[in-house]
């Protein structure tokens, strides 16, 4: 679960450097605030990334995932990104769920 996981969010932090210049370009929101939301998200998702192994690194990977949806109120293609990454990491959690629990198995036979 951690390796897929771990790529959506590393794919995320450059969707959310990427954000910076397309919404300075799209919308009159402040230059100053536009980039600490930037550094949020990528800050979430590096904590993200690193906690993936307990409970509560995957509560903030779905934090990670609201923040990237809820910037779709400045530039509206981060909204259609957003649900695309989010699909992705349910998707991620799921077959890692999987993919773990078959390991585990291997394991103990």
């Amino acid at each position: 679960m951690r390796a897929l996981g771990s790529s959506v969010l590393a794919f995320e932090i450059i969707i959310a450097i990427l954000f910076i210049p397309a919404a300075i370009a799209q919308s009159s929101v402040s230059t100053n605030l536009i980039v600490l939301i930037s550094v949020i998200q990528i800050v979430l998702a590096v904590f993200a990334m690193g906690t993936m192994g307990k409970k509560y690194g995957i509560y903030l990977g779905y934090l990670t995932q609201i923040c990237i949806i809820l910037t779709g109120f400045i530039v509206n293609w981060m909204l259609v990104l957003g649900l695309m990454f989010l699909g992705l990491w349910i998707m991620a959690l799921r077959i890692g769920r999987r993919t773990d629990a078959i390991k585990a198995a291997k394991k103990a036979s």
